[in-house]
């Protein structure tokens, strides 16, 4: 069985990199993977005087209490936050805003635009589950969401080999939380509403900008937290997507002249694109490459070592998107999924809107020739035909033949930031900056929103904010950076490639079944049903796990030590009463096994003829 079955569909597609973040040189065909940072004449994490006379005042308004970089879901519900939770930390005038959001991309349509159900495969899909809706309840926003989200009360799974429609087997959901289900651009769209409706006077929002570090306002940050520095300051520079789509990897900055922006506290959400998390790792080992052995030994250092950890996708998927509008008598509220017989495609449909329109992805491996672009429309439909008749039927010929014009997109691979989640006394990342994670198992956009209320949580506590803002990005590095690296981690561990992968993933899952249904006080459930419990966190549930396969495994070893003993007592009672010795004994009844199983196999054999 396949694990993708049990992983489900992509329930919560991982947020785009929506800000991805380039230096002020940079020029056309500048991927926003490809990140240089600006430092003083020293590449150190000290930051520098605006000696830099290239880089003017911007025009208008140029400094903020605070600045967040990402205009994704988790960079939108951070200014939102803010501006709920965060006291005026500068002499602002009256009609200056407090918090800006930086985005390199355009703002997408609003959450009430058609397009969301008329070109549903060209924005993918989120499923929000506890963590994320916890989030924005908390901030007093999802009763907007869940208006522009459909609730996907199951599944609707059609094992391989099962392709006529009333074969699919249907499991409805028992989670504690219903999963609501919307595009990632329309959850944007929504909160940026919010933002125009209630948060006007105090957000600004700020589209097509890209956004470097000149310097973390770090200079004077101890150990023992005396001083806080200067503020963060920060280029920012006009990005022109070189695409028409406006959603493009690549922009070009070279005939806009960057502005300086300085802010007390700074926020990266930015997504996988992490320009500010590397921008961070930069700074880092520059600054210890210029400390000596000595000093490397016995020295004091500012602050815990950075670093981002990535890992090589050993066992990559590829995506199409795919259209596609259930008949009425189809529920709308299921998620649909099936699997190739050979293991080759595995098909997964989500709800686009409570109509019937869905958008479906094909899952593929990257050296399909499906996966190719401009791939043969007949092949595919022939796949389709053999594989998938009961999803084939309802796809025109013009959808397979945009299907096939198109490539396959990718999934993120796993990476992770740490041991820390800030930089000095005034910068925090969090979100897909520091945990990203591919999509199968809906944690991805669900835990950066979870970070921000977290982060949020923090910063209420502390007495006296406007001078102590300073205490929370240290805090938020002690309450998530664990949590992230095991978020990644153990999502990692279930996406192990090959037989033994499978088997790492579906073994776990059954003994979980099995010793919880029988001690459910001793072991927890699976690693799915962990991780549908409210309040337990990612290091909580890695530990429990853990806990649970010692157990397991000394329950095991117990039981066949048990059996093993007993079966050497048989034989030798056995032994004794026909005057043999053991190990013929032993020898005659593992033959006398061998030949009944022989024997079953070909009766079996001959029934099924």
């Amino acid at each position: 069985m396949s694990r993708y079955y049990w992983a489900g569909c992509l329930l919560c597609a991982l947020s785009a990199p929506v800000s991805s973040l380039i230096s002020p040189s940079a020029i056309k065909n500048t991927r926003a993977h490809d990140v240089r940072t600006l430092f003083s004449a020293a590449p150190s994490v000290e930051p520098t005087t605006n000696t830099d006379k290239s880089i003017p005042p911007e025009e208008g308004q140029n400094h903020y209490d605070a600045v967040v970089v990402g205009g994704g879901p988790a960079g939108l519900l951070s200014a939102i936050m803010l501006a709920q939770k965060l006291p005026p930390l500068s002499s602002l005038s009256s009609s200056a805003k407090r918090v800006v959001v930086y985005d390199r991309l355009d703002p997408p349509p609003p959450p009430d635009n058609l397009v969301y159900s008329t070109d549903v495969s060209k924005y993918y899909l989120l499923g929000i589950g506890h963590r994320g809706q916890n989030a924005l309840k908390y901030f007093d926003v999802w009763n907007d969401v869940e208006k522009a989200s459909v609730a996907v009360l199951g599944r609707r799974d059609w094992a391989p080999g099962k392709m006529k429609e009333e074969d699919a087997r249907i499991t409805m959901s028992n989670k504690e939380v219903t999963s609501r289900v919307l595009a990632r651009d329309k959850l944007v769209g929504v909160l940026k509403q919010v933002i125009e409706t209630r948060y006007k006077d105090v957000i600004e929002l700020k589209y097509g900008y890209q956004v470097d570090p000149i310097s973390f306002g770090n200079e004077d940050v101890t150990s023992d937290g005396e001083e806080s520095g200067p503020p963060v300051q920060l280029q920012v520079s006009q990005c022109t997507p070189l695409s028409s789509d406006g959603d493009t990897e690549e922009c070009s900055i070279e005939n806009n002249q960057p502005s300086k922006v300085t802010t007390q506290f700074l926020i990266a959400a930015d997504g996988a694109a992490r320009g500010i998390a590397n921008a961070m790792e930069t700074a880092d080992e520059e600054y210890r490459k210029q400390r000596n052995i000595f000093q490397r030994l016995f020295g004091k250092s500012k602050q815990l070592p950075f670093r981002v950890t990535r890992y090589d996708d050993d066992n990559q998927r590829v995506y199409k998107s795919i259209p596609i509008k259930f008949p009425d008598h189809w529920a709308h509220d299921l998620n649909y999924s099936a699997r190739s017989v050979n293991s080759r495609g595995t098909f997964e449909a989500l709800p686009s809107d409570a109509n019937g329109n869905y958008c479906a992805l094909l899952l593929l491996r990257p050296d399909d020739v499906l996966a190719s672009a401009n791939c043969d429309p007949k092949v595919l439909r022939e796949y389709f035909d053999l594989q998938f008749p009961q999803f084939s039927k309802l796809l025109g010929d013009d959808v397979m033949e945009d299907v096939a014009k198109k490539g396959a997109s990718t999934l993120p691979s796993f990476r992770f930031a740490g041991p820390r989640h800030h930089e000095g006394k005034r910068t925090v990342i969090l979100g897909d900056c520091v945990h990203t994670v591919k999509p199968y198992f809906g944690l991805g956009a669900n835990t950066a929103l979870e970070d921000v209320k977290i982060l949020s949580q923090i910063i209420e506590s502390i007495p006296d904010l406007e001078k102590n803002i300073d205490q929370a990005p240290l805090e938020f590095t002690k309450q998530r950076a664990a949590d992230s690296r095991a978020l990644v981690k153990i999502s990692r561990g279930m996406d192990r490639p090959g037989k033994i992968g499978t088997m790492r993933f579906v073994l776990p899952l059954i003994l979980d079944s099995m010793f919880n249904k029988i001690m459910p006080k001793v072991f927890g459930p699976s690693m799915f049903g962990m991780f549908q419990k409210q309040g337990v966190t990612f290091t909580q549930i890695q530990k429990k796990k853990r806990l649970d396969r010692l157990m397991q495994s000394v329950v095991i070893a117990t039981i066949l030590s048990s059996i093993g003993m007993g079966f050497g007592y048989s034989t030798k009672v056995l032994a004794q009463a026909l005057g043999m010795s053991c190990t013929v004994v032993r020898g005659s009844l593992a033959a006398a096994m061998l030949a009944a199983g022989f024997a079953r196999s070909k009766l079996s054999k001959k029934e099924s003829n």
